[in-house]
């Protein structure tokens, strides 16, 4: 412990004289985030461009930071698409701390000088819970329309995806899926107010540029939050819209992009008992290039069946692909798969399909897609899913908002969370009030609090975790919200 408290303020002396490089962080990255217990170890797939020694790792959040002991480096040609053969020369092993506190937290890698960051990309777990849940969305279609100048636009999509976040945070779940379309393959400029209408731009040299798209979607702009706002690790998958500037018929070149900038196509985790799988049934694959209903039939499917070959079969399985018209029924039935997630059509919609059975559902759309005259039917909506080892429940599509045509500004939101007091570290005593207007009870919404130095003790909620660091004392609670209802946490320091 004292040579990581040293390294830790070696770290804050330098780290300003680092320079950040373009990132050379494949995995764990914006397509796939890392789910650790504390105490276990994880990969890092690295591309260590000028073959330097790595100085050091860094997990880095808010209120709390800390190195990882670097178990191993190993060197060589390390594969993470099987179709477009891209690789990384080094796979780096890292080791948690027992002692880690429960955050989703940036990667930074410290080699030769510079640092490569990976935000919102390893979150660390006291333990995987039987009893988990996570949240589904899909067609984001983040920079679909834009507002503004080329150069000095944003994306209007983060307007309705920024204040999901806040629902979203609030409810806290284990993770996100998002089930493709999380860019669009062109730029509307000056469309109407049902979002069509404007013109439209397919070029890759003419802004806003592939670079700016995907920052729209994870880093956001205008002051919206994108992808990194969420507080609950992210795992996505491609599109048929999911490419900028290249034809929609060259395959390679749409996998290659997806490589670039978001890492990996298709992927696996793990969570307690659930075997997630995550796959490309749009942009391309390697034995049937033109994505088919039987893409998991071909070399996809084959790193699919590995990764629950390696990981076991678990007590339940699910799989991720962006198209609901595009199921492959053979590899559903063989492998048990009990959910399968997609998108594309923007309605929500929920059916059983196979043998298994196998739940094919859609939650509708978070953010506008285009189709506002249709917004009674499918804007604004995610789903909630609830897993207890082989057996789970999930919710009708519920839709984060009342008007979600409205400007941002005039939202009606169907859960809130508001603070007595400003929760910045100023404060002895506190109150939180959750406000649930949902039909669907809540358990285990998350409140942070932010306090003075000191010890606390809450009213209507359990603390979860306590961090300390030299400024606050940061307080976790969880608690439970009954639909149509509202709670009220209290916190007062133990001295007050």
């Amino acid at each position: 412990m004292k040579k990581i408290t040293l390294y830790i303020l070696h770290f804050l002396l330098v780290a300003l004289s680092l320079s950040v490089t373009a990132n050379n962080i494949v995995y764990p990255w914006r397509a796939t985030t890392a789910i650790v217990e504390r105490g276990n170890s994880f990969d890092i797939l690295f591309d260590n461009i000028k073959f330097q020694e790595i100085d050091s790792i860094a997990l880095i959040a808010t209120h709390h930071q800390l190195l990882v002991e670097i178990d191993s480096v190993e060197i060589g040609m390390f594969e993470f698409d099987h179709y477009t053969k891209s690789t990384v020369n080094n796979r780096i092993w890292a080791n948690i701390p027992e002692a880690t506190p429960e955050e989703l937290y940036d990667l930074h890698i410290y080699c030769g000088g510079e640092v490569s960051i990976s935000p919102k990309s390893v979150k660390v777990v006291k333990q995987f819970n039987p009893a988990h849940s996570f949240i589904h969305i899909s067609d984001l279609h983040v920079t679909r329309e834009w507002v503004g100048t080329a150069e000095d636009g944003y994306a209007k999509e983060l307007e309705l995806l920024d204040s999901f976040i806040e629902v979203a945070n609030i409810i806290s779940p284990d993770f996100i899926i998002i089930t493709g379309d999380n860019i669009m393959d062109y730029t509307m400029f000056d469309a109407d107010s049902a979002g069509w209408n404007g013109v439209r731009n397919y070029e890759a040299d003419s802004r806003p540029l592939i670079e700016e798209k995907y920052n729209n979607l994870f880093y956001g702009a205008n002051g919206f939050s994108g992808i990194y706002g969420f507080n609950s690790p992210t795992f996505l998958t491609p599109g048929n819209h999911d490419f900028y500037g290249v034809s929609k018929d060259d395959y390679l070149a749409k996998t290659l992009q997806w490589n670039k900038h978001m890492g990996k196509r298709t992927h696996g985790f793990t969570f307690a008992g659930t075997r997630i799988i995550l796959s490309d049934d749009s942009l391309g694959d390697t034995e049937n290039e033109t994505p088919s209903a039987a893409i998991m039939s071909g070399l996809q499917g084959k790193v699919h069946e590995q990764f629950l070959e390696e990981n076991g079969a678990g007590e339940l399985r699910i799989l991720g692909q962006h198209k609901h018209d595009n199921i492959d029924t053979l590899f559903l039935d063989k492998h048990h798969i009990n959910i399968l997630l997609n998108g594309h059509n923007h309605t929500p919609f929920d059916e059983l399909v196979g043998v298994t059975p196998t739940l094919n559902t859609r939650p509708g759309v978070v953010c506008r897609s285009g189709e506002i005259n249709d917004w009674e039917k499918n804007l604004g909506f995610f789903r909630i899913f609830h897993v207890d080892g082989e057996s789970y429940k999930y919710s009708e599509p519920m839709r984060f908002c009342q008007n979600p045509t409205a400007n941002h500004n005039d939202f009606v939101m169907n859960l809130t969370l508001d603070f007595a007091n400003d929760n910045n570290g100023k404060h002895k005593s506190n109150q939180a009030t959750i406000e649930n207007l949902f039909s669907v009870d809540l358990p285990k919404c998350k409140i942070r609090f932010v306090m003075e130095k000191g010890e606390y003790e809450v009213e209507g909620g359990e603390i979860f975790q306590t961090i300390e660091n030299t400024g606050y004392s940061i307080i976790d609670v969880n608690t439970d919200v009954k639909a149509n209802n509202k709670v009220v946490v209290n916190i007062t320091s133990k001295l007050f």
